[in-house]
């Protein structure tokens, strides 16, 4: 067995080390290999040591001991499996080899060295030649994203096998509103190094910095803080203006149109020009005036977008509040400075007796340069807009009874290798009952490099993190949710205002929210996802059993593993009501008739929903539907017609799914122009009409047809595909143009 497990672990280092082009990155670096190398090394000798008479096999009576005292057995598991990972550790006695070292590992943490050391990629060779398609040096992937691939498999594995032995799952937060001035990052710094006492006094605690030195003093926080504020860059100005045409219905006065127009455009700065029954403003706005630039460039009867017509409608009633019956019409946009400059010089130039918002004329209009200037520097310290991101709120979270100073060692690891150069302070809070570790980072280090958390990065935190825990003697993986199919997390405003309503009875709380919060805190799974992906989840675990038992591993822990598998998909299938396991569970064939989920297809479809949570923006969403759908009409083309009636309704759950995902999507992207939002997004079918090109539907009748009929049948499918694919790329490629640079007037 040891000279399996070595040659195992020789093998997974040649493909996690890859070929000398291999980016650091991708591969998560060489501490985390050596790291498992000698986890690995030390389950061979625990395995020599059970073979002299010490013990036995690994996972029999010790596939729950933890770092922690025995207090990380898995909780999240379907069917309770929590129970058994609690009596799992309560029964474990402590190993003799654990013992005789001053940090020895605990038992879950040589699970994950010994399931890393036997996990073989080769198996997935198949399937990367089958993906690859057709030409030259088809199937045959580089080198480096071969060895990025595989080490990605190799530590989602060994990750699954870590969780069923009782390690914890490791938990890393990015928080909300982080600081970007530097009275906001002082008041982030006094919430960290502050925490009430038994009286409800607060006193000062414990914070370090990145050189390890304690900030003990008022003086010494003060002069971190200028030093940590010095990378701090200033708000983006807002710069946004737009140029207005109002046709007036009747004669007014100067002094109702003035008072109109402050009414129309509220507090933001703007000059005018009347001309008869025609009044032309310049002003200042808060909406993004970019996209209604390319909107007028390309013509409104050829855009879909209603943002003009919205603007002009509540400029128009805005007037008419004011008792000035007007029509309002933009007639040009611009977002950057140097061209909102020269079209106000161009305003001033172009119209005769423009004045200011209170009715005064422009001075020095015969100097329209120097007069556009002036009134520009006048209006600047009006221009507040969006923020700059200047600090990074952390959180490190462990559960209770974990070894707090290993979480804060930890802790310090991740930040010292994955932001090397910026600054940070960190500070461990012990007013909850699980442990966890608060810090402030700086955004941008000294030599301008910015840090950003994108969900790749987000991965990569949370496996370092994992990583230097079980380097520090704490049994943590780094699972991902939906290894456990668990419910989305909720935010602290979710917290409040649920804590709120169950307090005050006269404060509304949408049932979205309720049922967020509660089904988090309940630990229920998500049943959606389990209708969806529960096939491809039920694989992942039967992939770890397989696993862990060619690396030997056997007894409670393996049980554990293999009962998470089992219950996924038994779970699945109460929820969908079918009589049989899907192809993930390996006993498709064993009772009644096997449905289109055995279908070889089923694979590749699974992995490219997978692959749908990695999509970022809507784009990147409306390809990876492309990809899905085209995977499901060759999967239609080949079924029997027995089972098209239960394809059409998987297919219709996973577009309905496609769809909330990408609403969702586009609704943060139109947050984040607005500057932000924290709102929570609710994706309806009545948006689905705008969002996307239209949908032909593609069910039909379940009873069996004759050839002729299924032959027009799949020739209107494939022509409906065709147009389907024709309007997505058109879609596509008016989003990227979006996306471009801005199209000013």
């Amino acid at each position: 067995m040891s000279g399996r497990l070595a040659g195992y672990a020789v093998e997974i280092e040649r493909y996690l080390r890859g070929e000398s082009g291999v980016k650091r990155e991708e591969l998560d670096d060489d501490n985390s290999l050596t790291g498992a190398r000698g986890e690995a090394s030390e389950f061979q000798a625990m395995k020599s040591y059970e073979r002299t008479g010490g013990g036995g096999r690994l996972g029999q009576g010790q596939a729950g001991s933890t770092a922690g005292g025995g207090s990380n057995a898995p909780r999240s598991s379907p069917g309770g499996l929590g129970a058994a990972g609690s009596s799992m550790s309560s029964r474990a006695p402590k190993s003799t080899a654990a013992a005789s070292s001053p940090r020895a590992p605990s038992a879950p943490i040589m699970v994950y060295g010994a399931t890393l050391a036997g996990f073989r990629p080769e198996e997935e060779e198949e399937d990367w030649k089958r993906r690859g398609g057709g030409g030259r040096g088809a199937g045959r992937p580089s080198g480096t994203g071969r060895a990025a691939r595989a080490g990605y498999q190799a530590r989602a594995v060994a990750a699954r096998a870590g969780y069923a032995a009782g390690a914890q799952p490791a938990v890393f937060k990015v928080m909300p509103n982080p600081p970007s001035t530097k009275e906001a990052a002082a008041r982030l710094l006094n919430y960290i190094g502050k925490r009430e006492d038994e009286k409800g006094e607060k006193h000062d605690i414990e914070i370090f910095d990145e050189d390890g030195q304690v900030l003990a003093t008022g003086g010494a926080r003060k002069a971190f803080l200028e030093t940590f504020c010095e990378t701090f860059e200033p708000p983006l100005e807002n710069t946004n203006f737009i140029e207005v045409r109002f046709e007036l219905a009747g004669e007014v006065t100067d002094a109702a149109l003035s008072e109109a127009l402050k009414k129309a455009f509220g507090a933001k700065p703007f000059i005018y020009a009347q001309d008869g029954q025609t009044v032309q403003v310049y002003a200042h706005t808060d909406e993004r005036a970019g996209p209604l630039a390319r909107v007028l460039a390309a013509g409104r009867e050829n855009s879909r977008s209603k943002a003009l017509d919205k603007i002009e409608a509540r400029l128009s009633e805005a007037m008419g509040a004011a008792g000035v019956v007007a029509q309002a019409e933009i007639t040009a946009a611009v977002s950057r400075e140097p061209k909102a400059k020269y079209f106000l010089q161009k305003f001033i130039r172009t119209h005769s007796q423009v004045r200011h918002a209170n009715g005064e004329p422009v001075p020095g209009v015969k100097n329209s340069t120097k007069a556009a200037a002036s009134v520009y520097e006048q209006w600047r310290p009006q221009f507040s807009g969006r923020e700059r991101r200047n600090a990074y709120h952390l959180l490190f979270s462990a559960r209770a009874g974990t070894d707090a100073n290993a979480v804060m060692a930890a802790a310090r690891a991740v930040l010292e290798e994955r932001a090397p150069g910026y600054k940070f302070v960190l500070a461990h809070h012990k007013d909850t009952k699980h442990v966890h570790i608060h810090a402030m980072v700086q955004a941008r280090s000294a030599d301008g490099e910015r840090l950003k958390f994108y969900k790749p990065d987000l991965a990569a935190w949370r496996e370092t993190f994992a990583e230097k825990a079980r380097e520090n003697g704490i049994a943590m993986v780094a699972t991902r949710r939906m290894d456990h199919a668990m419910t989305r997390p909720f935010t602290k405003e979710h917290a409040g205002a649920y804590s709120r309503a169950q307090s005050d009875p006269r404060y509304q709380v949408s049932a979205r929210t309720i049922e967020r919060v509660e089904a988090k805190r309940q630990r229920r799974l998500d049943g959606q996802s389990l209708v969806v992906n529960g096939d491809a989840i039920a694989a992942a675990w039967q992939k770890t059993v397989t696993t862990m038992r060619t690396a030997g591993v056997v007894g409670q822990a393996l049980a554990a593993a293999e009962s998470i598998g089992n219950n996924f998909l038994r779970f699945r299938r109460d929820r969908t009501g079918e009589g049989q396991p899907g192809p993930a569970a390996g006993r498709g064939a064993e009772s009644g008739q096997k449905s289109f989920l055995s279908h070889p297809g089923m694979r590749e479809l699974n992995a490219l929903i997978g692959d749908l949570n990695m999509a970022q923006t809507p784009l990147e969403m409306r390809r990876q539907m492309a990809r899905v759908n085209q995977a499901l009409d060759n999967m239609r083309e080949t079924l029997p017609p027995a089972h098209q009636g239960q394809f059409e309704q998987y297919r219709e759950e996973v577009n309905d799914k496609m769809h909330d995902r990408l609403a969702r999507l586009q609704f943060e992207r139109q947050q984040q122009r607005r500057g932000g939002g924290g709102e929570e997004p609710t994706p309806e079918r009545e948006a689905r009409g705008r969002d996307l090109p239209t949908r032909d539907d593609p069910r039909q009748p379940e009873e069996p047809r004759t050839g002729a009929e299924q032959e027009k049948v799949r020739a209107k499918q494939k022509d409906a595909n065709k147009q389907k694919a024709q309007q997505a790329e058109e879609q596509d490629r008016k989003t990227q143009r979006s996306n471009d640079n801005d199209y000013e007037r």
